[in-house]
């Protein structure tokens, strides 16, 4: 069975195998930030709390969509190693700085220039595995990737839960700032030099954006991305203070976000295998029916999946069992998509094509951060989280309207080039 999991006759390049173990370091240390700033942010109240989370997170998706594309074109014209390393580095500085004051404000401008670390990462890092990997075998290349990174999640999510019941917010961002430096460092001492992709006179060479974006299967994917980060941002950014004013312990919000974790993330590379083989739309769309269907049991079988006693939380076997299922799904969109991407675009502009998909990654995290801080400010205390769930719901059945007929073009498109073909041989 774990024989899909390797190309066969194709090996992995070092340089992406040094970038998956720097991946797993630099996620696991934003993994951890989503419940140490959800401990650290000061609040007097639970509704306080929540508000305060949203003013600190819509920065940072603002910073990471206006720089993401100017990094991977960057990328494009002079390496990807030392962009990455940059990122990786202002983020681990800017995890230090936390440390300084709890201030709403202070804390929103530092996750701002958080996000332009983060966007200098992204793009980069998927060009440098477009670069490296044979085209047979990128579906896969992509799933490590997203292993790398939700498994870092995953790790980082349970440290920072257990951070802070042991040490606290404060030392957990210490902590979290070394991981970061040791990402770095792996970069810098063990990938050595790449050779620049494009020369270009100007840096802020835009047309290459534009280009990407001329093409079908881009322009046709790019809003279900969209929607699919907005759904991301909603979920990392509100359910650990949610979770937190449920008096639920920060080691088990750990663990909880371990366990979805471990069922997002696991599949990946048999994912993008998946997508090598039967092609990246089915696969693709599997995932955002799964994502639909966790939104569903969440919205209206909720008491399926956890039950309250005597104030405390108590989970549901059966329900949670077909949200595993799901959860194991929802890891099919992404090394599909992002194959897709690669597949459809030229070499020369892959920094420029991951961009596009970084950009979608910060644009969705900020209509989700500034939509949820709204939705927060207009609903009230009593029903702000209900309010929450149902934007997410109708989000995902705007993605999966759009999946199907992103599926149903498709085929179309297969059917006309294949009848013309047929037309072709009679003749």
């Amino acid at each position: 069975m774990f024989g899909i999991f390797r190309g066969r006759g194709i090996r992995t390049h070092w340089h992406l195998r040094v970038l998956y173990f720097s991946t797993f370091f630099l996620r696991m240390a934003f993994g951890a930030l989503l419940l140490l700033i959800a401990k650290y942010v000061p609040c007097e109240t639970d509704y306080e709390g929540l508000l305060n989370v949203a003013i600190i997170a819509v920065p940072y998706p603002l910073a990471e969509m206006l720089t993401a594309n100017y990094f991977g074109i960057l990328s494009d014209r002079t390496g990807r190693k030392p962009i990455i390393v940059f990122g990786t580095a202002m983020a681990a500085s800017i995890v230090l700085l936390y440390t300084l004051s709890n201030n709403v404000w202070y804390l929103a401008a530092m996750h701002g220039i958080h996000g332009i670390g983060a966007a200098a990462t992204v793009a980069p890092a998927i060009a440098m595995i477009a670069d490296h990997a044979e085209a047979c075998d990128r579906g896969r290349q992509m799933g490590w990737f997203d292993y790398a990174t939700f498994l870092g999640y995953i790790v980082g999510a349970v440290a920072g839960g257990f951070l802070i019941d042991i040490v606290g917010a404060k030392v957990g961002f210490l902590f979290m700032a070394g991981l970061l430096i040791i990402s770095a460092l792996m970069l810098q001492m063990l990938v050595k030099k790449e050779k620049v992709r494009v020369k270009s006179e100007s840096l802020m060479a835009w047309h290459n954006l534009r280009k990407v974006f001329k093409i079908r299967e881009v322009k046709l994917m790019f809003p279900i991305w969209l929607i699919i980060a907005t759904l991301l941002g909603l979920a990392i950014t509100y359910l650990p203070r949610i979770m937190l004013s449920e008096d639920i312990s920060g080691s088990m919000i750990g663990l909880m976000f371990g366990a979805a974790g471990v069922a997002l993330g696991l599949f990946q590379p048999f994912w993008g295998k998946v997508s090598d083989m039967v092609g990246r739309i089915p696969v693709m769309a599997y995932g955002v029916f799964c994502i639909m269907g966790i939104i569903i049991m969440a919205l209206f079988f909720s008491d399926s999946i956890y039950t309250r006693v005597d104030d405390e939380i108590r989970l549901n076997i059966i329900g949670l069992i077909p949200l595993g299922i799901l959860g194991v799904g929802v890891g099919a969109f992404v090394p599909a998509a992002l194959a897709l991407m690669a597949d459809c675009s030229s070499d020369d502009c892959y920094g420029a094509t991951m961009g596009l998909y970084s950009f979608a990654l910060g644009f969705g995290a900020f209509i989700a951060e500034s939509s949820g801080l709204g939705i927060i400010v207009m609903s009230g205390e009593e029903t702000a989280v209900g309010w929450l769930l149902y934007f997410a719901a109708a989000l995902i059945f705007l993605a999966v309207a759009l999946m199907l007929a992103f599926f149903v073009k498709d085929l179309a498109k297969k059917w006309i080039a294949n009848r013309g073909s047929a037309d072709d041989d009679r003749d």
